[in-house]
């Protein structure tokens, strides 16, 4: 098989070659990105640079770079070209590729946080108060500010009084403000995986951050979060790999995210044996069953570890 990842410059984009590089299966594999500053070379066979996303030469480029390296499969990395593959029929840029994706109503609801807020309620799930800047005023403070769009834990601001709210009004208008909920100690990170088959399969773990990275995580078994998961994941009619996050509050879970895609953890995630990045390969690709089996026990585990710089 001949494999492409996007977006590679990125610690998922890059965690997920890392995976299909020790992947039976994989013949050839290529990676790109709008620029070569990054260390693509030390797992891909090739290392591609293409234009950006939002720039008129790109379906051109990605194109001729599937049809140059005989591509068959994408793995999609980057939340600008998740988007614009979701908007796009992809049997138009190519009938021979299998894009490794959610399916549409899940990247539509994921990277509107607003929308991810209304979802959450409207199926019973709890989740924090979530308003819109431009119209209306926060409930209480502190609160946090966000943009409305993407996923992740950029643009990230916590606000402590009104004074600094109509400040802040000002110049992020399309912004959203959201229930403070406090305690870093009690994030959860989840993993969450729709098969062909329609079976749901959650890993939680919980996690600590540095500068919007998780630095350390857990592996934890919570039934009232998988439950929780496994709701969202059926509500979405997932198929692919999601991360959800949350936190608890008074032992409840409260859903702050839906990011829809693989998340920054997915090569721990491998690593403790839910393997999201082949399943996607075997169900979709090869069309063969999967099954889920932790290779961990419960309280396992883990911490990042940064690079170094490297003179080349």
């Amino acid at each position: 098989m001949n494999i492409l990842v996007t977006g590679i410059a990125g610690d998922i984009g890059f965690g997920i070659g890392k995976i299909l590089k020790e992947t039976k299966g994989v013949k050839k594999l290529v990676g790109c990105d709008t620029h070569s500053d990054h260390f693509g070379n030390q797992v891909f066979d090739f290392c591609e640079k293409i234009p950006k996303v939002t720039e008129p030469g790109y379906e051109k480029a990605f194109r001729r770079l599937v049809a140059q390296k005989k591509i068959q499969g994408v793995f999609v990395a980057s939340e600008p070209e998740l988007r614009y593959f979701a908007k796009k029929n992809l049997t138009k840029i190519s009938k021979k590729i299998t894009f490794f994706m959610p399916n549409k109503k899940t990247i539509k609801i994921g990277f509107d946080k607003f929308k991810t807020s209304q979802f959450i309620s409207k199926i019973n799930i709890p989740c924090p108060w979530t308003r819109k800047v431009a119209t209306e005023n926060p409930l209480e403070f502190p609160c946090i500010l966000k943009s409305r769009y993407g996923s992740g834990n950029k643009s990230v601001h916590l606000v402590k009084t009104a004074k600094e709210a109509r400040a802040y009004k000002k110049l992020f208008r399309t912004y959203i403000w959201q229930e403070f909920l406090g305690d870093k100690t009690k994030e959860f990170t989840c993993g969450v995986y729709g098969s062909n088959e329609g079976e749901i399969r959650v890993i939680v773990f919980r996690r600590r951050l540095n500068s919007g990275s998780t630095c350390f995580a857990e592996l934890v078994k919570i039934p009232i979060i998988e439950k929780i998961c496994s709701k969202i994941a059926k509500k979405l009619s997932l198929k692919g790999s999601i991360n959800i996050q949350l936190k608890l509050q008074k032992g409840k879970p409260m859903i702050f995210e839906i990011n829809p895609r693989f998340s920054s953890t997915v090569l721990l995630r491998h690593q403790m044996g839910f393997r999201d990045v082949v399943w996607s390969l075997q169900e979709n690709l090869l069309q063969l069953k999967t099954k889920y089996k932790l290779k961990r026990k419960n309280g396992a585990r883990a911490i990042r570890k940064f690079q170094e710089w490297k003179i080349i």
